[in-house]
């Protein structure tokens, strides 16, 4: 019987998150992250990507005694706007993977692989099937395992807003209370549109809007700030979950969600931004739940 990897890649804006997945099953010794560089050249991302495949080839000589029999596939999920099927980023004025703008990565990296082809590593991994799906979307199938009845919004907010829309264990790209895609980032709030308010900029926008912010100030030291007792940066991060309260209003109407699903890196500051959320929600949801 041959044995199936996949080399699993979670690419997001800030950190790529990598796992070796074994007929099935992630290895959790394989599990690591690294910075994704996403604000650097083309050419120092895609390295970082050569780097994780080869390492987690190399881990996969330890699980298997016969590696003529196995099998290596890619799985890689990317932020959007993305062709998945193609593989081609039209990622542009979001603060990260700028220098991959309209570049078919299922190329390039196939073209990497065949320009190492003298490296075993290399040469085992150039025919592998590649495939790519919306981080968001994805984060949000993994989470629907713990919920296989429910329907539910999940967010992933970091340094933009991703968003899924998930009815009983599947995705819905369409229907009542769904926008299109299941996409939420570029519809429009207030006089802006949801993106550039709900993640790392707007956060970080809305401090230095009231003179709050900083040199070198990232969320995580904004929200430790407000964690002191700080009522300046508490202030930003109530504005921000009673706001992502109201944007979140008609679509938990419309969809008839059971709960709401946050990930991403500033879920971690749940505890400076969730009470106001939680009270900006309890008016009109009273039995929707929240799972962080």
């Amino acid at each position: 019987m041959k044995t199936k990897f996949v080399i699993a890649l979670d690419v997001g804006g800030t950190f790529i998150k990598s796992s070796l997945v074994m007929n099935g099953c992630s290895i959790q010794a394989s599990q690591f992250q690294v910075p994704s560089l996403a604000s650097e050249d083309a050419s120092t991302t895609l390295q970082q990507f050569m780097t994780i495949m080869q390492y987690q080839y190399m881990f996969g000589t330890t699980l298997s005694n016969d590696l003529s029999a196995a099998v290596w596939h890619f799985g890689i999920a990317f932020p959007g706007p993305f062709d998945y099927e193609q593989g081609i980023s039209y990622i542009q004025g979001l603060c990260k993977f700028e220098s991959l703008y309209g570049m078919n990565l299922k190329k390039i990296i196939r073209s990497l692989l065949e320009a190492n082809n003298d490296q075993p590593w290399a040469a085992a991994l150039v025919h592998a099937p590649i495939r790519f799906e919306n981080d968001a979307k994805l984060f949000a199938l993994g989470i629907s395992t713990l919920f296989p009845q429910e329907r539910f919004i999940s967010l992933t907010l970091g340094t933009g807003l991703g968003s899924a829309f998930i009815d009983q264990g599947k995705i819905r790209i369409e229907g009542e209370g769904v926008p299109g895609n299941g996409e939420l980032y570029d519809k429009p709030y207030r006089h802006t549109m949801i993106d550039e308010v709900f993640s790392r900029p707007g956060i970080l926008h809305a401090a230095q809007e009231r003179g709050f912010w900083i040199e070198g100030m990232d969320v995580k030291e904004l929200a430790d700030l407000a964690r002191q007792g700080n009522l300046a940066y508490q202030q930003v991060f109530e504005e921000f979950g009673s706001c992502l309260a109201e944007m979140l209003d008609p679509y938990i109407v419309g969809f008839g969600a059971q709960r709401l699903v946050l990930g991403g890196q500033i879920a971690k500051s749940f505890d400076v931004f969730g009470p106001a959320l939680e009270q900006g929600l309890l008016p009109h949801h009273l039995s929707i739940y929240l799972y962080i």
